[in-house]
């Protein structure tokens, strides 16, 4: 495994923690979220109206796209289509990133997990593109 592989792959798994964490509160598995950057800014940001498109925890939509990456990554291929799906997932993060951070613009506060996240998927991106079509 490559190292920009195993890179991504670190990356995707921080990512789908934080994104867990969120969706465990969104669904109040968890009944308080502990927030480094302003104590309160995440329970905001997680309770908003944006945050459950189709009616779904965004954190829980996150944490899958992230698992589905982390999983995508595990497995060696030689065919270019699962490189070409895993920079399509990343990119996918990424703008999905950029739409929530403007939403919490708007809102007014912010979200420590998901700004992580929101950091972290351009990361992703190059990782992913830089490990190739995967192959060892």
């Amino acid at each position: 495994m490559t190292k920009s592989r195993i890179f991504a792959l670190f990356v995707s798994v921080t990512s789908a923690a934080a994104m867990l964490y969120v969706g465990l509160y969104q669904a109040r598995v968890i009944n308080h979220m502990v927030c480094p950057l302003t104590g309160y800014g995440c329970e905001n940001v997680a309770d908003a109206p944006f945050a459950k498109p189709f009616g779904v925890p965004d954190g829980y939509l996150g944490a899958g796209l992230y698992a589905v990456i982390a999983l995508v990554l595990l497995f060696r291929s030689k065919r270019s289509w699962v490189h070409y799906l895993l920079v399509a997932l990343a990119v996918l993060a990424t703008i999905a990133n950029v739409v929530g951070v403007e939403d919490m613009l708007k809102l007014g506060s912010f979200c420590f997990y998901c700004l992580l996240t929101t950091l972290l998927s351009p990361v992703l991106l190059w990782a992913v593109w830089a490990s190739g079509k995967l192959s060892v």
